[in-house]
């Protein structure tokens, strides 16, 4: 009985050490699709979920600019218009200083200025020169750029806001 009780406990911790080297990795994959418009950095990467403004003393903050286009199933003249808007004015706001004043942003799409109260109407023909092989190569390439609206000195904190950009298309026209 000895001899048996001693292989079964080997065979146990030998089991037991084996799953202690053992790991399992799991990534969680997500992705938000809208099969019509899209918009992306020029090599068709996402855009970043963050950038960071460059503080220069006495000057303010510096612009930050990425270039991107615009991806639309429907890319042909007449199909429509492409329409950007701001959804709400952005800006920083100091969430470590004392002075809580928020410093207001500006955005553009290359020279066109966004902003909460107008759309900015791209002409589909203008922004997809290439017509059918738009769908695959997607917009002109243009800077999508946020700056400080008014250049100037900061009060000293940590800085944060959200740029948020509404892109949509009209229905296609047949035009």
């Amino acid at each position: 009985m000895k001899y048996m009780i001693k292989p079964v406990i080997a065979a146990i911790l030998l089991a037991t050490a084996g799953s202690a080297l053992a790991i399992q990795k799991d990534i969680t994959v997500t992705a938000n699709v809208d099969p019509s418009i899209d918009m992306t950095q020029a090599d068709g990467s996402a855009l970043p979920n963050s950038v960071e403004m460059q503080y220069v003393p006495g000057s303010g903050l510096s612009p930050v600019s990425i270039m991107s286009k615009i991806w639309s199933n429907s890319t042909s003249s007449g199909d429509g218009d492409v329409h950007m808007k701001l959804i709400a004015e952005p800006q920083l706001v100091n969430s470590t200083g004392a002075d809580a004043t928020p410093v207001p942003l500006s955005v553009a799409w290359g020279s066109d200025v966004l902003s909460t109260s107008k759309d900015l109407a791209l002409k589909t023909g203008d922004i997809f020169p290439n017509g059918a092989d738009a769908a695959t190569t997607g917009s002109v390439s243009r800077a999508l750029k946020i700056s400080q609206t008014t250049k100037g000195a900061l009060p000293a904190g940590s800085y944060q806001g959200v740029v948020s950009i509404y892109l949509f298309q009209d229905a296609a026209t047949g035009g």
